[in-house]
């Protein structure tokens, strides 16, 4: 009698154990649903009319925009942040919270109020911010107070706009852009990061325009290696002073590398007719604090060697010139060292060494020779042509592309330029070097 007493509760207890399994339910979600006043304000109009901040400036009129979420954390690569846009622009919103993603996904619709919140000027760029927190981020339970969502989110009214390199303007900051047909400089080498540090890579086109894609070392795909070959990137084009940048929001932004590569080494597309064996443009790194070329690592070429004996030439940004290019400084000798460059798959080719030169005549009656600039090859001297430029002339900051031919195929090649202290007087900027086959119609000198 115990034991069929003892089964009798077993089995009562199983079935009702199987009868709650069965009966539960999870409880229903809730779309959510805005209700509010409908935006009044869009996200180009705003920054128009904080464009003259330099302090964190209140909103303190009933501005509402309505937006869709581009970019979060969801990868570990944007911090604390999230990046909106309208059809008229975009912007991003520091927030003061991890894993912002698990409430506000790519492709969900939202109303921000932003009456009492702040803009904050950041890098020359503005963004949604709070005062007096730490790096004006907003604070969680403030945030959502301010902010509404609208609807499910969809992923598809994410929508990145196509465009190229040499189309990048103030209007497309903070919004989520699509490059085709580029490729990572040091794609199949190097991480996206270094493991210590946030890190900025090389991304370029078939024209040889190029860009720093920056990479935190807490993104999930940090330690990954760059794709290889040419693809299509998706990405949030930022701006920090004169640097543009590239976010990534995951790794899946990379997309169908592995095509052949739209530079070096293959067909210059603006010219079917021309091979590029060796490009330098110096990259894309701050160089706000003027390094010198020992201490630089910025360079397109990490598998070559960049020296300087006299220690006088830096790489710098002007206003004029805003990407990195060598300051050879006036009545210095100066000197660019190139060694380990190979060429050796040019045999029975003509090459040319082609660089762009630029003399500083800032000052009226400035005048120089170009030929100032001294180019040695494996210990032999080029023939450098001689070319007057002047201030008088409208000279000033005008670049000439030099082409000199003689440029041996072979490995190890070393190349070097001096700037000659007698010679140059006013000081010259260097950049774009590459080796190339020659083109019937190669000019030596010419006004770029």
């Amino acid at each position: 009698m115990k034991i069929a007493h003892y089964l009798f509760g077993f089995v009562l207890a199983t079935a009702v154990l199987l009868s709650c399994d069965r009966d539960f339910e999870a409880p229903p979600l809730t779309e959510p649903v805005y209700t509010g006043d409908g935006a009044n304000m869009t996200i180009a109009k705003l920054k128009t009319l904080y464009a003259g901040i330099t302090d964190p400036a209140l909103i303190d009129v009933d501005y509402i925009i309505k937006a869709t979420v581009t970019g979060n954390d969801i990868s570990g690569n944007i911090y604390k942040q999230i990046y909106i846009q309208d059809e008229t622009g975009g912007i991003n919103m520091g927030v003061d919270q991890n894993s912002i993603f698990t409430e506000f996904r790519v492709g969900q619709e939202i109303y921000v109020h932003l009456k009492g919140l702040y803009m904050v000027m950041y890098g020359e760029q503005l963004q949604i911010g709070y005062g007096d927190t730490n790096a004006n981020r907003i604070p969680w339970e403030i945030f959502n107070f301010y902010v509404y969502k609208n609807k499910w989110p969809q992923a598809e009214n994410a929508i990145p706009k196509t465009i190229s390199l040499s189309q990048l303007d103030q209007s497309i900051v903070n919004t989520l852009v699509k490059l085709e047909n580029v490729y990572f400089v040091d794609g199949g080498k190097l991480p996206f990061s270094e493991s210590d540090a946030t890190t900025n890579r090389t991304l370029k086109d078939g024209d040889g325009n190029s860009i720093i894609v920056r990479n935190s070392n807490y993104a999930d795909f940090a330690a990954d290696i760059l794709p290889d070959g040419g693809g299509t990137l998706i990405a949030i084009l930022s701006k920090y002073r004169a640097d543009w940048q590239l976010y990534l929001r995951s790794a899946e932004d990379c997309q169908n590398f592995g095509q052949p590569i739209p530079d070096g080494g293959t067909t210059d597309p603006t010219d079917p007719g021309i091979t590029t064996y060796y490009s330098e443009t110096f990259g894309t790194a701050d160089v706000s604090a003027r390094p010198l070329i020992a201490d630089y690592t910025g360079f397109d070429n990490k598998d070559v060697k960049y020296s300087d004996i006299s220690g006088a030439v830096s790489v710098r940004t002007t206003t004029t010139f805003n990407t990195p290019h060598l300051w050879f400084p006036a009545g210095r000798d100066g000197y660019l060292t190139i060694e380990g460059i190979d060429t050796s798959s040019g045999t029975d080719e003509i090459l040319v060494l082609n660089y762009e030169l630029t003399a500083n005549l800032y000052d009226a009656g400035s005048e120089m020779n170009l030929n100032a600039m001294a180019v040695t090859v494996d210990g032999t001297a080029m023939d450098v042509p001689g070319q007057v430029v002047s201030n008088a002339n409208g000279d000033n900051n005008k670049v000439y592309s030099i082409s000199l031919k003689g440029i041996p195929a072979k490995n190890n090649l070393k190349i070097e330029f001096h700037g000659k202290a007698a010679a140059n007087t006013f000081g010259l900027r260097l950049d774009n070097i590459s080796i190339t086959t020659a083109s019937d119609d190669v000019i030596v000198i010419k006004p770029k």
